[in-house]
């Protein structure tokens, strides 16, 4: 990163969301692009890769990858639990969206979509969503429609709040994605209400229908439930050949697992996506 566009983006992300490159300790580290420092943890992205049933990328989703002194790996789950526990999950929520979109733009094509996860207590506790990402989004020249915001919505008991939270996002063009549907609860209805442009069924439910005709079928009456309400259906966790298999016979829009790539730091991923590229022209 040039000094010139450090600095600004410095000021950018002090103005705007409150957060300070030199006390997070962003360095661009070859291989794994850019990270940085939390609460002793060394803060990295790793994206993996989004299909349409044709086999194109049609984006990918950004997730964490957390470790002390580079070899102890932290699950992003504890990592999140340690930043709630100090009070500074606004924070560290904040700077791990920043540390995604940073490493997803200069690697990846411009039309691609970048999926990101939003932690579920700031749904309902932060006020104006979005807004202040936007702006960081606009100076590296990504609209807010590549932006899909991942939403475990069964984590959030006030549905009222969450609608606004949703409406909120989608009134400054994000679109939103159901998580992990299936995975706690089974509410379909609920989604329908809550319109989401995606909802992404968790893997246990791919899982389940590979192990049995009548899950199978029931996956098929569910995708096409939530497709004829115009909502676009991924099926996540996809992780051997039928159930790949299941979820394209079941008229998925979008497919996702270790079946089909794994979690890669960018310049490996947008390497592999490459390869891909040639050998299907």
């Amino acid at each position: 990163m040039a000094h010139q566009q450090y600095l600004y983006l410095k000021l950018l992300l002090r103005n705007n969301l409150f957060l300070d490159l030199d006390e997070y300790a962003l360095d661009d580290i070859p291989r794994h692009g850019l990270v940085c420092s939390f609460m002793g943890m060394r803060l990295a992205s790793v994206f993996q890769p989004i299909f349409r049933p044709d086999g194109k990328t049609v984006g990918h989703e950004a997730l964490l990858r957390a470790s002390f002194l580079e070899h102890d790996d932290v699950k992003p789950e504890a990592a999140f639990a340690d930043a709630l526990k100090e009070n500074r999950l606004v924070q560290f929520d904040r700077l791990v969206r920043v540390v995604h979109l940073l490493n997803h733009a200069r690697s990846f094509p411009e039309h691609e979509l970048l999926f990101l996860n939003v932690h579920p207590q700031l749904l309902t506790s932060v006020g104006d969503h979005g807004r202040t990402f936007e702006q960081i989004l606009h100076y590296y020249s990504v609209p807010t429609s590549r932006v899909v915001i991942e939403i475990r919505e069964s984590e959030v008991e006030d549905e009222a709040r969450l609608a606004e939270a949703i409406g909120n996002y989608r009134n400054l063009g994000y679109r939103i994605a159901v998580d992990d549907f299936g995975a706690a609860h089974f509410n379909p209805e609920r989604v329908l209400r809550l319109r989401p442009d995606i909802v992404k069924l968790d893997g246990a439910l791919i899982a389940a229908a590979e192990q049995a005709s009548e899950a199978a079928d029931s996956f098929k009456r569910l995708v096409a439930k939530f497709r004829d309400a115009g909502i676009q259906v991924a099926v996540e966790g996809i992780e051997t050949e039928r159930q790949l298999e299941i979820a394209r016979k079941s008229g998925t829009d979008l497919l996702q697992g270790f079946q089909l790539a794994r979690p890669e730091f960018a310049v490996d991923a947008r390497e592999r996506q490459s390869r891909n590229e040639q050998q299907a022209a």
